[in-house]
């Protein structure tokens, strides 16, 4: 594989991901609202379940067995959407969902066959060219849900609610050279890293102009990187952990 089929050169310069026989389109600001209600299909906390039966089924078997259990639910019609949007290719003859002769979940594209572990590489691409996280199955639903609403709860007491999608690109708009029509053709990824760095870089200027003053001084040091800095977690839950570690500690030191 040269170069300009790695995955991290496509992600870079936003190109289709190639993966056999297949081009997968990372998705445009245009089609945000769309690909986001899609993508739902494949966030379902799958391994939550005290059905062992469930937990050992592949994703693509979950899904399945859902259109069997649920009919109402439309998940495999919302999947099928998403691929068209990342596809580029609007032919729902081209879209086969079933299983093969030994009752294993398969799909086919334009005849092609594709297992539950190619499936499983598809979404992977897909979650890494639009920003989207997968469910931490190492943690437990309840921790997980119980840091959600922490976070939640920190953001409050911040007094700080992120603005609505509208919001968020009229920021891009005023804060760059950009025009609308440019931020709709931006990849969601891209949009989102801007936004991020946009957001960074105007908090770092007022916290070095105040200590460049004088007149504010920080007792670690500006508490801001340098906004070129990496900004990449490693964990979307860091804050709150520390912050229950804090806590902790605390509720320690008073039972000593």
């Amino acid at each position: 594989m040269n170069i300009s089929d790695s995955l991290e050169y496509c992600l870079f310069y936003d190109k289709p991901v190639k993966y056999k026989g297949l081009e997968i389109y990372p998705v445009l600001m245009n089609d945000y609202l769309p690909f986001h209600l899609y993508v739902q299909s494949l966030l379902l906390d799958k391994n939550s379940t005290p059905n062992v039966k469930v937990i050992s089924m592949t994703y693509l078997e979950f899904l399945y067995y859902l259109v069997n259990e649920t009919p109402n639910l439309p998940y495999l019609y919302m999947l099928k959407e998403l691929l068209k949007m990342v596809l580029h290719n609007n032919d729902d003859n081209d879209y086969y969902f079933g299983t093969d002769e030994k009752g294993k979940a398969l799909l086919k594209i334009k005849g092609e066959t594709y297992t539950s572990t190619d499936f499983d590489n598809i979404v992977d691409i897909i979650f890494k060219q639009n920003g989207i996280e997968h469910i931490d199955d190492s943690i437990q639903k309840e921790v997980r849900d119980a840091m959600d609403k922490a976070m939640d709860y920190k953001m409050q007491q911040n007094a700080y609610k992120m603005c609505s999608l509208e919001e968020q690109m009229i920021c891009v708009l005023i804060s760059t050279s950009m025009k609308l029509e440019d931020i709709y053709n931006l990849t969601i990824r891209k949009f989102s890293k801007i936004l991020e760095r946009v957001d960074y870089k105007l908090h770092y200027q007022i916290y070095k102009s105040a200590e460049m003053s004088g007149m504010v001084s920080f007792k670690d040091g500006n508490p801001f990187k340098h906004w070129m800095a990496d900004l990449t977690k490693s964990d979307k839950y860091e804050e709150v952990k520390v912050d229950a570690e804090e806590m902790h500690n605390k509720i320690d030191n008073i039972n000593k």
